[in-house]
């Protein structure tokens, strides 16, 4: 059943594609191609993103306990230095690393798609009166750094270093030093990846709105152009033909 369900949705998905950007590639326009191709991609990619931070969130919470496991049972001179080594030994840049993937790719595909927007309010003039989708795509990325920096500072006063790798690790390394810096990172990875989980659901709530609004403005234009065909064709059937007689 949830096979056949994921099926039907992907296969509407590409019904409305299809239907949101058959007027650019008609008119022999690359464009439509390569938005169709790209809002698919992103919209898979959303949902590996998903699966990426939920997985990540778990790997944290292990670490979590693991740590907390560690000082109990170690002396308080040689937690710091046992700590360290957990760390290494469970690659917990790695997690952090995920994490920063994730958020950048958010932000990427979220000015890709607002771009995507704008260029199909460009080649049909009277779509987007009633909803602005590429602000609302700024509004998302806006918040998702604003969850982001919000989780880092109970870390850190330098949380813009999170939008570079480079910075990301000089922070992380300082903090891997100390078992209780290590614990105070790992609660703000959690808060980061839980935050992605909702804000790539989000992302892709809104992205199927998109694609839905634009399926439904092609198909009010097909409507129209197939309504003022009719007209015409009833209009010529009414016309005398070339064989009438004149009298």
């Amino acid at each position: 059943m949830l096979k056949t369900a994921t099926k039907i949705k992907s296969i509407t998905l590409m019904a409305l594609l299809s239907l949101a950007f058959h007027g650019v590639a008609s008119a022999g326009s690359v464009v439509g191609a390569t938005e169709y191709t790209q809002i698919l991609n992103n919209f898979q990619l959303a949902k590996a993103y998903v699966e990426q931070a939920q997985q990540t969130v778990h790997q944290l919470n292990q670490y979590n306990a693991m740590m907390q496991n560690l000082k109990q049972i170690t002396p308080s001179n040689l937690l710091d230095q046992a700590a360290r080594k957990l760390w290494q030994d469970q690659n917990m840049m790695q997690s952090f690393q995920n994490l920063q993937q994730i958020v950048s790719g958010g932000q990427q595909m979220a000015y890709s798609l607002a771009s995507i927007d704008s260029r199909f309010k460009q080649i049909h003039p009277g779509y987007g009166a009633n909803f602005n989708y590429g602000q609302s795509y700024r509004d998302w990325s806006s918040n998702t750094l604003n969850s982001v920096k919000n989780a880092l500072s109970m870390v850190t006063a330098h949380a813009e270093n999170f939008n570079s790798e480079q910075g990301m690790m000089n922070e992380l390394i300082n903090k891997s030093q100390t078992a209780d810096g290590q614990l105070a990172a790992t609660q703000a990875g959690n808060q980061i990846g839980v935050a992605m989980v909702s804000q790539m659901q989000q992302l892709r709530q809104l992205q199927m709105a998109q694609i839905r609004s634009q399926g439904d403005f092609m198909a009010a234009q097909t409507s129209e152009r197939d309504a003022s065909k009719t007209a015409i064709d009833n209009i010529y059937k009414q016309l005398p033909t070339t064989n009438s007689s004149i009298k």
